[in-house]
């Protein structure tokens, strides 16, 4: 097996550390592993997610997974069933008014990500690892693109597609109106440890 290693300083908070390790064994799977060990000196705010985004071809636009869907699901909105479910990419962004979060998908084993000749990258939990299922997302925009744009005409025509593989998300509030905080059991303290497992292969 060969491994690579990174090691992240966080900008404003430098002591804390974010390792980054990829496995590949011989038989070309890779065991991503991403550990965040907390911050706990108060210089972090609540934090909106921890994973790993990629920019993939834009011709990867279908999403098979098995997990909570088949719509979008988050932390404070696990009203869904857990199956095999479908979709694409550009049926999981919803067009709101103010382009923001869209397209979570909780509670995930697996997930395949393919052109249309069936070609692609399966994610699915890494069970030597911590076991846990994943939230994921498949979109033709970036988390920075949606937070960036004001209106949906400023999103850019999509030339990649954008695969988030997150160990966890906070909600997304809104209880009786989208200006309602998110309850404490669904943030993220800057002080909680948190991993990701996952196996990456080809097809």
């Amino acid at each position: 097996a060969v491994a690579v290693t990174y090691t992240y300083e966080l900008a404003i908070a430098q002591r804390t550390k974010v390792t980054v390790r990829y496995v590949a064994d011989v038989d070309g799977r890779i065991a991503l592993h991403v550990e965040y060990p907390g911050e706990h000196d108060g210089e972090l705010p609540t934090i909106p997610a921890f994973g790993i985004e990629w920019a993939l071809p834009v011709q990867y636009a279908n999403l098979r997974f098995y997990g909570a869907g088949p719509e979008e699901t988050y932390a404070d909105r696990k009203h869904a069933k857990l199956g095999i479910w479908r979709t694409t990419a550009f049926d999981d962004h919803a067009s709101y008014l103010l382009p923001q979060e869209t397209g979570n998908h909780e509670d995930v084993r697996w997930a395949e990500i393919t052109d249309d000749s069936g070609h692609g990258l399966r994610v699915s939990r890494d069970e030597a690892g911590n076991g846990k299922p994943f939230a994921m997302s498949l979109l033709p925009y970036s988390s920075a693109m949606l937070e960036e744009a004001l209106h949906q005409d400023e999103l850019p025509e999509p030339k990649r597609m954008f695969l988030r593989v997150l160990a966890a998300q906070m909600g997304v509030g809104g209880d009786d109106s989208w200006m309602s905080p998110v309850h404490a059991q669904y943030q993220l303290p800057a002080d909680r440890p948190l991993s990701l497992d996952v196996n990456l292969e080809l097809f």
